[in-house]
């Protein structure tokens, strides 16, 4: 610890002209127990002394000062138990320490004590019985604290210097004490006398002192009587102030409650008044004049009979309130059955007699909408002062409404029908071979999927097919239906929104408020009850047709898709009856082209005839024509171009279950020609998502050419080839190439004698029977045969160069070659090709 406190010293306190002279290692109240936390006590070595306490904490630097507090600022400290590390001192707030022992703790607290009780205001030391046996610490704290005590209480220079006068006084004083003591003695004897006298001679002034003091606390009694009187009497005045205010503050409410009474009596009587009430029963609401006046009078009958939220809910049980407000009401319903009977008059006057449809689009009620849109402010009266004669006016309107487009609807359909039938007429009559409704089931050629057996015969007579203009005039008929249907009904729902003040709105989630949710509905329902036929009679429409040529289901899809997509059909009631046939075509689409998938994977080949390109390939082309013209430009283009993908998918697995099947034709033929078609449709199409299909029909074709090529052209000059595998079989076994010629089997005259074998016109003839097969095999609507015989022209030449390779790397200098040159066998070649 004497090293620690010499650093502490040296470290921290010489540059500040501190003495320490105590330090104690500590530690926070339950924190880890580190030992770098120093309590000091230290004492300044200039005068005056100042004793001051610090906390010092040891650092990878050296000893560095955190907190500092001066020794007056030591409230209290607590020794707590003898037994225990534990204690708190109370400065700026209550610190709380351990010490590292028992023995230090206590040598802390015996200089800490000394030291303060020598000041002015020493503080609490709780829990500690003095001073305890001191060690060797102690002592020297002890000693070095005396002696500050002593610099501290010594002489000033000042009384230094006054006794240095006294002793110059008398001469040898310091030699002679004892002269010098009596000579002191015998002159304070002097001043003590003198004191005495002085003090005897001033007993007259202290009597007179003493008097005067008497005399003045008789008169401070009488000041304290006076005021306590004048105490009481104020004390009065103040009791009759309160009184005086508190009646004051009595009559201020009363009076302030008379004029509240005032007020609210006379709002009342002003909210419950309504002097127009003979005049609102008595217009002429067929006027403009009369349905305005009408519209003010009923909006303001409405407000004297909402005056439950204009006054106290108390005043509405007086008995000339309730009285008030049963007139009103009768007034009001008198009114309301009024306007009610007007509504039906003008609804039964305008209401057309009888039902036409012109270019295929419903009879607008627009008189009607026009002669009752002038009473919109009296309907949305109507309907919130009172909803059940309102619902009645509804429900006549209803009536009267449903019927009506129920017979036009059903018109409409009909007049459909017609126009489709009389162009299906008069193509019959053109020459087509039957009338739409005897069509077969698929479009076009594309029919013949449905024929598994692919039956060709039966094919490409038109026999059931329906022409692009019977197609295109059925669009342009479903077309005008729709927009037929969209004009009229989105106008009555705006009329619907603008007078009867419905509210339009899906069906309300499960958080919605039930109320908020029914009259979020209302339009919708009726909406439902006026054109409750449309659904119906549409989906029936698509069907009746879809059924004779399932393919209008495309078109439907298409068209219904970009009607529900208007902008003027958006959140409308004739989108949500749309959107719903739209997903029932989608079904059907579906469903055909599942078909046409299905008809695929179930074709069976014919073996009595040479099937060539097969008939699902071709029909492709027709069925993608047809939807690419359908789909163009529409928004549901990726619902055909998903099927697109399943059908090539189909295709390729057909064409190479034919080609594995065998028959009359290689299957390398029957790959090549209909992956070379396959390919040439989707090269016209250009359908970026058919990409991938493309480039697949592309690989598939040239792999079938070159299996084809390979096998069927194979290695001609056999003779010459076996020669040279066997040269090669010498060069893998370690032969070198140059040295072959020298092996009996390999020699040069053994090589002249394969080579003779293989004049130019036998290498020709061979070639010509090759062209012939090469005619057998390909069909001549692929136009393949010269695309074939070019590769196996190369093919051949390849093989050419190979051998007069090999002939001068195994025989060099023997100026041995082939009977025919590359000229001749492009010569040879040529005029095969001209002479077929």
């Amino acid at each position: 610890m004497s090293v620690i406190k010499f650093e502490v010293q040296k470290e921290v306190f010489e540059r500040t002209k501190e003495r320490l002279h105590s330090i104690l290692p500590v530690d926070k109240l339950r924190r880890k127990k580190n030992r770098k936390n120093f309590l000091c006590i230290t004492g300044s070595i200039e005068r005056p002394i100042r004793f001051s306490i610090y906390h010092v904490k040891k650092t990878e630097k050296g000893f560095k000062r955190k907190e500092e507090w001066g020794l007056s600022a030591l409230k209290a400290a607590n020794y707590k138990d003898k037994e225990s590390v534990e204690f708190e001192l109370e400065l700026d707030k209550l610190y709380q320490w351990e010490a590292s022992s028992l023995e230090e703790k206590d040598v802390f607290f015996s200089i800490l004590f000394q030291i303060s009780a020598r000041l002015h205001r020493p503080p609490k030391f709780l829990r500690y019985e003095g001073l305890a046996e001191e060690g060797g610490d102690e002592m020297v704290a002890k000693e070095e604290v005396a002696e500050e005590e002593e610099e501290e209480f010594g002489l000033t220079e000042r009384e230094e210097a006054d006794l240095e006068k006294v002793l110059a006084r008398v001469e040898n004083a310091v030699h002679n004490c004892e002269a010098y003591m009596d000579t002191l003695a015998r002159e304070l004897s002097i001043l003590d006398g003198e004191n005495i006298q002085s003090i005897m001679e001033s007993e007259g002034q202290v009597a007179c002192l003493m008097e005067s003091l008497d005399q003045s606390i008789g008169g401070l009694g009488e000041v304290e009587t006076e005021l306590t009187s004048y105490e009481e009497t104020v004390g009065q005045v103040r009791r009759s102030l309160e009184k005086i205010e508190a009646e004051s503050l009595e009559l201020g409410v009363a009076s302030r409650n008379n004029v509240l009474l005032r007020e609210e009596l006379s709002g009342l009587v002003q909210a419950l008044q309504f002097p127009d009430a003979p005049l609102l029963l008595s217009l002429d609401l067929r006027t403009v004049d009369g349905r305005v006046k009408a519209t003010i009078a009923a909006h303001q009958l409405q407000l004297a009979l909402n005056v439950e939220d204009r006054i106290h809910p108390a005043l509405l049980r007086l008995k000339g309130v309730v009285e008030q407000k049963k007139s009103l009401e009768r007034i009001s319903r008198k009114f309301a059955y009024s306007l009610a009977d007007t509504f039906r008059a003008v609804c039964g006057e305008t209401w057309p007699k009888g039902i036409s449809v012109q270019n295929l689009h419903l009879p607008s009620l627009s008189v009607t909408h026009a002669a009752l849109r002038p009473y919109a402010e009296l309907s949305a009266w109507l309907k919130g002062a009172h909803p059940e004669v309102f619902s009645r006016v509804l429900e006549a309107y209803s009536e009267g409404t449903q019927k009506i487009y129920a017979e036009a609807i059903k018109e409409l359909f009909k007049e459909a029908a017609r126009k489709i039938s009389s162009v299906s007429a008069s193509s019959k009559s053109s020459g087509s071979t039957t009338d739409l409704q005897l069509r077969g089931r698929f479009f076009g050629k594309t029919r013949s999927l449905a024929n598994k057996d692919f039956d060709t015969e039966s094919q490409g007579s038109g026999e059931g097919s329906i022409d692009s203009s019977e197609r295109e005039h059925y669009y342009d008929v479903l077309e005008e239906v729709l927009e037929g249907l969209s004009l009229p009904v989105n106008g009555e729902e705006a009329f619907l929104k603008e007078f009867f003040h419905l509210e339009a709105g899906t069906t309300p989630s499960s958080g919605t408020s039930p109320v908020k949710g029914h009259q979020a509905n209302e339009l919708r329902k009726f909406m439902v009850s006026l054109f409750a036929s449309v659904e119906a009679e549409l989906g029936n429409f698509l069907s009746s047709y879809e059924k004779l040529e399932p393919s209008f289901c495309m078109g439907g899809m298409v068209k219904l898709g970009e009607q529900a997509l208007r902008p003027e059909n958006s959140a409308s009631f004739i989108s949500v009856v749309f959107g719903t046939l739209l997903v029932q075509e989608k079904r059907s689409f579906d469903r055909l082209m599942n078909s046409y998938v299905d008809a695929i994977a179930d074709t069976r080949l014919s073996r009595k005839q040479k099937p060539e390109i097969l008939p699902f390939v071709a029909e492709f082309e027709d069925f993608a024509v047809m939807a690419e013209n359908i789909f163009e430009g529409s928004a549901r283009r990726s619902e055909l171009e998903k099927w697109y993908v399943k059908m090539l998918g189909g295709i390729f697995e057909g064409i190479l279950r034919h080609a594995a099947d065998g028959g009359k034709i290689p299957g390398e033929v029957l790959k090549m020609e209909n992956f070379h078609r396959l390919h040439a449709i989707l090269c016209k199409l250009k359908v970026g998502a058919l990409e991938s299909q493309r480039k697949e029909a592309k690989a598939k074709y040239n792999e079938a050419l070159n299996a084809y090529v390979t096998k069927y052209l194979g290695r001609p000059l056999v003779k010459l080839n076996e020669f040279f595998d066997g040269v090669q079989g010498k060069v893998s076994q370690g032969v070198k190439e140059s040295e072959v010629g020298y092996q009996m089997s390999f020699s040069r005259a053994e090589l002249k004698r394969v080579i003779r074998e293989y004049p130019a016109k036998e290498v020709k003839r061979g070639l010509d029977s090759l062209y012939k097969k090469l005619e057998k095999h390909l069909s001549e609507e692929e136009n393949l045969l010269q695309v074939v015989w070019r590769a196996m022209q190369e093919e051949f030449i390849v093989q050419y160069k190979s051998l007069e390779s090999l002939i001068g790397r195994c025989y060099p200098g023997a100026k041995i070659s082939l009977e025919f040159t590359i000229e001749d066998i492009l010569l040879f070649f040529s005029e095969i090709a001209q002479s077929h």
